[in-house]
């Protein structure tokens, strides 16, 4: 009894270890060649080997440990499939349906060609016990073992091997699954990343030319969610005046025109949005809060935030671009992808920068050429004019009166121009802004003969791109005073809040402005309010003077 429970107890020890070594990997020739050396080692047997078969014309040696030298050193000619499994007494068995349990002796073909041939020393073994490795009936491989001047097995032993070939078995077929699977989600992925590498070359293509920044902001948003629709939600954010601002978003509506500033600023503490764009590095989140009104509903997503900037030009960062989805995290591969997609943009937005200096630069050019020419040609003329009046208003005689007013009303009216002439060569010349708006249209009003107050804070926090619209637009309107308002005097305020900057006009002369109000002059300043997306009113009745308020965001869009 205590013999037949010892017996008992070692089977059930090996099939233990055996199980555990075959779920230490998921390499399958490692998990076949471990059990292999450790079931030998457990069983007190020398040698074995496994074949795995896929049908009756292929097998081929999985696991092998100590074979007699003969069939060690030649392992092509005797252990590898050469013309299908007919040259084997134990595969020919196997595959006719003879073999479904353990065979105690089958004499080795392979063994006796080795003596045949003289190959080399077989360790006097000639027959080896087989056990068939299946798994519902789904014929998988063999297992062979054999130990010199053992030519049978116990039939518990034969019982025990059985067990274990079933595990060896089940053992395969569970890793086989899992390389399909594993080769199935590889396939996948790479079917993804081609498919997001080839519509991200689209989308490269599709902004490839825009030279406007919110033209730039709105194809990009179109073609994430028309190109890339498994990124459910995407948004551009931009620095605006020390603040991340929202400039677009999209989600499964389509794109959104929005102007969306962060609502909470903690500089110790900053969002993955915030780190992205100060530390210039790809951050990625996973239902964490944003401090963005319009984003509320990426707040449940998985989200990864990649910073725009030119990188040989690292110390001007421009914005960050925001990916969401529902699925997980992304894999590096595609990390990179998106980032090929983010540089992109960041030269798209750098190339509209330098196209809007370079035309900045033909305007300045341009403008000192008319300066100049002016200057050269028309100024000197209308001067030359003005003397000539003057000395013909000294040659006339006093009785020849009509002449005489002739004369004078020319060179009054060469006077004018000559006056108009320099005003307008001044305006052409472009470094008057340098000196700043309020100096600028002090120096303007007193060239033109207008006494103007103005009431400005002395730090007026506008860009450029503004401050030059403002300058243009009060110009107008201090030349419409002096030229049409019958009065020399006139007042301007400029504010500036969170929202926007407004500067005011005012004159208390003859009015009636709103009756020209197709005039070149207003349309000039209706327009260039228009392009910074702000607004224009006039107040002009008859004999009560002219208001003229502009009123623009001063975070919008400028250089």
């Amino acid at each position: 009894m205590s013999s037949h429970l010892s017996n008992y107890q070692k089977a059930l020890q090996i099939q233990r270890e055996i199980s555990e070594t075959l779920n230490k990997s998921t390499d399958l020739h490692e998990i076949l060649q471990l059990s292999l050396e450790r079931l030998l080692e457990l069983m007190e047997l020398e040698t074995g080997w496994i074949f795995l078969t896929e049908d009756a014309t292929f097998y081929r040696l999985a696991a092998d440990y100590q074979l007699p030298p003969a069939m060690a050193d030649n392992r092509e000619e005797l252990m590898h499939c050469q013309e299908g499994c007919t040259d084997c007494t134990c595969l020919q068995l196997y595959w006719e349906g003879r073999m479904k349990q353990a065979v105690n002796h089958v004499k080795c073909f392979r063994l006796k060609q080795a003596v045949t041939d003289k190959m080399g020393e077989t360790r006097g073994l000639t027959h080896h016990a087989s056990i068939p490795l299946t798994i519902r009936g789904k014929k998988i491989g063999l297992l062979n073992l054999a130990s010199p001047g053992r030519l049978r097995f116990q039939e518990e032993d034969l019982i025990l091997l059985e067990t274990i070939a079933y595990q060896i078995g089940a053992a395969v077929e569970r890793t086989r699954l899992h390389v399909e699977q594993t080769k199935e989600e590889v396939n996948a992925t790479a079917r993804y990343l081609i498919n997001a590498y080839a519509n991200a070359e689209k989308i490269k293509h599709e902004i490839g030319n825009v030279l406007n920044r919110n033209e730039l902001f709105q194809r990009i948003m179109q073609a994430l969610h028309h190109h890339l629709p498994h990124w459910t939600h995407a948004a551009i954010i931009t620095m605006e005046e020390e603040r991340l601002t929202v400039q677009f978003h999209s989600d499964e509506h389509g794109p959104k025109e929005v102007f969306d500033t962060e609502q909470e600023i903690n500089l110790s503490r900053p969002d993955f949005i915030r780190k992205a764009y100060a530390q210039q590095r790809v951050t990625q989140n996973n239902k964490q809060p944003l401090h963005f009104f319009s984003l509320k509903d990426y707040q449940s997503l998985y989200s990864i935030a990649f910073p725009l900037f030119m990188r040989d030009r690292p110390e001007a960062t421009f914005g960050v671009l925001l990916l969401s989805r529902n699925t997980t995290a992304c894999d590096h591969l595609e990390i990179g992808m998106l980032e090929g997609l983010a540089d992109h943009l960041s030269m798209g937005i750098e190339r509209i920068r330098l196209h809007e200096e370079w035309e900045a630069l033909l305007v300045d050019k341009e403008r000192n050429r008319l300066a100049r020419d002016l200057h050269d040609s028309v100024n000197q003329k209308l001067f030359a004019l003005s003397l000539i009046s003057g000395g013909l208003q000294r040659l006339i005689d006093k009785k020849e009166r009509t002449i005489l007013e002739a004369v004078l009303e020319v060179q009054q009216l060469s006077k004018e121009a000559l006056i108009d002439m320099r005003s307008l060569i001044w305006q052409l010349r472009p470094d008057h802004l340098e000196q700043g708006l309020i100096t600028s249209f002090h120096e303007y009003a007193q060239k033109i003969g207008v006494d103007l107050s103005m009431e400005a804070p002395d730090d007026l926090e506008i860009n450029q791109s503004c401050k030059e619209a403002l300058w243009r637009i009060g110009q107008e309107a201090l030349n419409n005073i002096q030229k049409h308002a019958g009065t020399s005097k006139a007042a301007m305020v400029m504010q500036s809040d969170a929202g926007g900057f407004t500067m005011k006009v005012r004159d208390q002369g003859s009015g009636g402005a709103v009756e020209k109000q197709q005039s070149l002059g207003i349309t000039s300043m209706k327009e260039r309010v228009e392009e910074l997306e702000g607004s224009f009113h006039i107040n002009s009745e008859k004999g009560k003077g002219t208001t003229i308020i502009v009123r623009v965001p001063i975070h919008r869009k400028g250089r």
